[in-house]
């Protein structure tokens, strides 16, 4: 390409590129002798790599010869005519790249020839032609270098190199360069893990490698007949006698191992020179095999005493099938649904979700969970089933394990449940709405009764009881009007419980104020109902005592959740501005029937109460809500 390029920058671009070719021949010629003589120690990756880096580093000056000039210091055509020949100032870099390649050529040389030496003379034209492949590049490097030629510009180092190539080509073709080399058969025949046995025409063992100890035969064997060395093998003998292709024996006591033998017929021009017996230690695979057939007889017996549906699916055919599966799709025998289309007892609205499930898990080689699909049996039965796929190997193919199980009676119970938790959800509606009800009747009669009665303590008292069966009836109500029968979204009912309790105590909204802060939240009933009934007693009792004598003033409810700590925890507040207790006043040794109901239901919701009186009156309920019954 340097010689048909016109330009001169196209002349210096294709001597660029061989220089390729040029740095790194040598350590790669000098690479292959190591492997032919067989020298391992120093065909380590960190050797390798070392003899590469100065190649790596005279490329990269090459490409770079524009910047420092270490290769070619100037670079000049023979003359003015485009496209003749250039002539190469050699830069240091150029020697050091010839002084190292010329020393691994030779260092090459002396390897092959002590080889040459020692060598049987089969392998010497192998050697030869090694030899001259690195002779010759060295021989036209030396003309260039030395300008012998006389030929200004012209460098036939490349042409020494491609007649090298030439060579080694005709090496490996011809003379089976990689095919046997001196030294690695013979490292091959001792290492090899397989046992050799050469024997010549006459039945004479002439050559044993270290192998054949597997069943007692060394070199101290050589020059013994065949008859007799195997006479304590009896099938390897007749094995060797009728020269059977390929035979696998078991040898007792006291090798005891399986072993495979073969014996190679063994030819030099057509003419019959001897037998090569080989045998080979398959104790491992054997072993293999046996775990290999126990555990297909152990899966099998699982799949057969499984009581869900074990399929193995390839494609959509179904190639394996346990009892379950039979009974599953309406069949006495497993094996009739041996190559039947999986998909052809999917209904209809379950065969687009299974076949991109089955492609899925074949594919991509995912496992997935359980789903439920429908299927039709064969005896027309509509079945609820649920699904699980895996991917597996099947006699050494990928394929798709398919495990179902009828769940035709559990989905019939579950509508049946479903069905009588909505009945006794429309009961337990029915009863919150009756005993709603019955609260408001008692409410309606301690109204009217409390009409006759004279003595305003007393209807005082009836009043308070209406107030108490109201705030029940309201917490009924609101379970009656829930979704959820067993809580109650409680701040609506604080509020509408407040609202109610003012007007029935007759306040004057412009004398006396009520304001409500409180948080949406849900109480189970066993501490809605309690604590509404505290609350009436909390507010009734700032309605009735905080402002004596037209006094005005305002009333506070508060409530909230605090869930920081992962716990229900909730405040109730309820204060007023008022005239407040007596100095004296004792809670627990009082014997008002509100004080009293106050602190018994606060007990039985676990709560804990804080009076303050210093600004009037101020009640303070916090507790835990406990969920023990939910």
């Amino acid at each position: 390409m340097e010689f048909f390029s016109l330009e001169m920058w196209a002349k210096i671009f294709w001597i660029k590129i061989s220089y390729i070719g040029v740095a790194t021949a040598a350590p790669l010629w000098f690479i292959v002798i190591l492997e032919y003589a067989q020298h391992e120690k120093y065909l380590k990756p960190k050797y390798i790599g070392m003899l590469m880096v100065l190649p790596l580093v005279i490329i990269l000056l090459a490409f770079t010869n524009d910047l420092h000039g270490l290769i070619w210091p100037s670079i000049t055509p023979v003359s003015s005519v485009t496209g003749s020949p250039l002539i190469y100032a050699h830069g240091v870099a150029f020697w050091v790249n010839i002084a190292y390649s010329f020393i691994l050529i030779i260092l090459g040389l002396v390897v092959l020839l002590r080889l040459l030496m020692k060598s049987p003379r089969v392998y010497h034209t192998q050697i030869l032609i090694l030899i001259t492949s690195g002779v010759i590049p060295l021989f036209f490097s030396v003309l260039y270098n030395t300008d012998i030629l006389g030929i200004p510009g012209l460098d036939i180092t490349p042409f020494g190199l491609t007649i090298s190539g030439l060579l080694l080509a005709v090496s490996i073709f011809k003379f089976s360069l990689l095919g046997i080399r001196p030294i690695a058969y013979e490292k091959l025949f001792e290492t090899i893990k397989n046992g050799f046995m050469v024997f010549d025409t006459n039945g004479t063992l002439i050559d044993v490698n270290p192998a054949a100890e597997m069943i007692g035969i060394t070199e101290d064997d050589v020059g013994k007949q065949a008859t007799d060395l195997l006479d304590k093998f009896p099938e390897l003998k007749e094995f060797y006698h009728t020269a059977g292709e390929e035979k696998t024996i078991y040898v007792g006591d006291p090798f005891n191992r399986w072993i495979r033998m073969q014996i190679t017929f063994l030819y030099d021009k057509n003419e019959f020179k001897g037998r090569l017996l080989t045998i080979q230690d398959i104790s491992k695979l054997k072993r293999a095999e046996k775990d290999y057939i126990d555990s297909e007889e152990r899966y099998k017996n699982l799949s057969e005493l499984s009581p869900d549906a074990i399929l193995v699916v390839m494609g959509e055919k179904i190639v394996f099938a346990n009892k379950a599966s039979a009974t599953i799709f309406g069949m006495e025998n497993p094996q009739d649904l041996l190559d039947k289309n999986l998909f052809s007892f999917y209904s209809p609205d379950s065969v687009e979700t299974s076949k991109k499930r089955l492609h899925e898990v074949f594919v991509e080689n995912k496992t997935l969970d359980f789903i439920e699909e429908k299927i039709i049996s064969l005896d027309g039965q509509h079945k609820d089933i649920e699904v699980g796929d895996a991917p597996i190997n099947y006699n050494g193919q990928r394929a798709v394990q398919i495990v179902a199980r009828d769940i035709s009676q559990r989905k019939k119970l579950e509508e049946e449940l479903k069905k009588s938790l909505k009945e006794k959800d429309l009961m337990m509606k029915e009863i919150h709405h009756r005993v709603k009800n019955n609260l408001m009747v008692i409410q309606s009669l301690l109204n009217l009764q409390s009409r006759y009665i004279k003595d305003t303590d007393a209807r005082d008292i009836f009043k308070d009881s209406q107030n108490r069966a109201k705030s029940m009836a309201m917490i009924h109500e609101s379970l009656y009007q829930s979704s959820d029968l067993k809580r109650i979204e409680f701040s609506g009912y604080i509020t509408t419980l407040a609202n109610n309790l003012f007007y029935s105590y007759a306040a004057d909204p412009e004398r006396v104020k009520m304001s409500v802060n409180v948080d949406e939240v849900m109480l189970d009933i066993n501490t809605a109902i309690p604590l509404g009934l505290i609350l009436t007693e909390l507010i009734s009792n700032c309605l009735k005592y905080a402002f004596p004598d037209e006094e005005s003033g305002e009333i506070k409810v508060d409530f909230h959740s605090d869930t920081d700590d992962g716990t229900n925890k909730f405040r109730l507040t309820v204060s007023d501005n008022g005239v407040g207790l007596p100095p004296d006043f004792d809670p627990q040794k009082s014997d008002s029937l509100g004080i009293m109901l106050i602190y018994s239901l606060s007990e039985q919701i676990g709560a804990e109460i804080k009076l303050d009186t210093s600004k009037g009156t101020k009640f303070d309920i916090t507790f835990e809500e406990k969920l023990d019954h939910s």
